[in-house]
């Protein structure tokens, strides 16, 4: 099953949602479609699943154009942020509710609540249930109509921390036995970079970057995506001359860039060495020093000039007042044109 979304445009009113949106999932591939809320998310979900009509662009199944397809005729399974359960109605009616009547077997029952873990609780009514089980009660009646394609929209925003970490690894896990494509929706990149084979990021109603979650994170195209998934350590620069050399408040950086003058030089804090002794290519004074669980936040200034950093460091024994020294790799500094 491949699906194909090419040069994507909604509106509503005079309000242009989705510009000109492309991507591909292939089959048995989990994409994530993340980004800040309001960016488009759902209402491309809407396009895909063909709740709403773009104004142009295509969406195609294997190769056949479905873009004006009615959603039933599409075979797409959902599970929405509100699971949308129905109170009344048991495990066993949830799960098997508006379905064909061809998948209404005890077999077919049986072999979807041993696949999601609800084995023994067919007769149970909802709030009967976990948080957990709930989950698995949506997920089931989304893979009751074998879909060709599961779209999970925002499925573990309304779990605790410690529950959501454990539904989604066996979530996940179950997909990945299954071989079910899937796209996920969502704004949290830990769900990303745990689960998805491919990320697409979202701004605005435009895709900004398309890649695998470690080429996302370590080549970001852009301070937004950039942001978006993690700290970064944020140093002004500035470069007058040709060549590499980059002058910063805390020393000079060999930096591979072809802008000129004043720079932001991206780098991810878990690359950055630090030392108290004078050894490494930059340098300047603990200004501050939060404890933050197994962490702490250093910020780090220069006594001849007002600049200062923040670096988010584990256990550091340098104290307020003394200096530091840091290891850049200029290979993982990231400048944007």
């Amino acid at each position: 099953m491949n699906l194909r979304v090419e040069n994507i445009r909604k509106s509503f009113e005079d309000n242009l949602v989705l510009k000109d949106v492309s991507f591909s999932v292939n089959k048995g591939e989990i994409l994530s479609l993340t980004g800040e809320s309001g960016c488009g998310k759902s209402t491309l979900l809407r396009v895909i699943s063909g709740l709403e009509t773009p104004e142009s662009g295509h969406v195609f199944l294997n190769d056949q154009d479905i873009t004006h397809w009615k959603p039933e005729k599409r075979q797409f399974g959902f599970v929405f942020q509100n699971l949308s359960l129905f109170p009344h109605l048991t495990v066993k009616e949830n799960i098997f509710y508006a379905i064909g009547r061809k998948y209404k077997t005890e077999n077919k029952l049986n072999q979807l609540l041993e696949m999601t873990g609800l084995e023994g609780l067919p007769n149970r009514y909802p709030h009967e249930l976990s948080g957990g089980q709930q989950q698995r009660v949506a997920l089931a009646r989304a893979l009751a109509i074998n879909p060709q394609l599961l779209i999970l929209d925002e499925p573990f925003s309304s779990l605790d921390e410690l529950l959501k970490t454990r539904i989604r690894e066996e979530i996940f896990d179950l997909l990945r036995s299954l071989e079910i494509t899937t796209i996920l929706v969502s704004h949290q990149a830990s769900d990303a970079f745990l689960i998805a084979d491919k990320l697409v990021v979202m701004r605005e109603g435009e895709v900004k970057q398309i890649g695998q979650p470690s080429e996302v994170y370590n080549n970001p195209i852009s301070p937004y995506v950039s942001d978006f998934f993690g700290a970064s350590v944020i140093i002004n620069g500035s470069k007058n001359k040709k060549g590499s050399l980059v002058e910063t408040p805390f020393g000079t950086l060999n930096v591979v860039s072809k802008k000129m003058g004043d720079m932001k030089l991206f780098i991810r804090p878990e690359n950055i060495e630090i030392t108290s002794s004078a050894t490494f290519n930059l340098s300047g004074i603990v200004l501050k020093k939060e404890f933050k669980g197994p962490h702490d936040v250093l910020r780090i200034g220069h006594p001849s000039n007002n600049e200062f950093i923040s670096l988010e460091t584990e256990r550091c024994p340098i104290g307020v007042g003394e200096p530091i020294y840091l290891k850049v790799p200029e290979d993982q500094i990231q400048v944007f044109e």
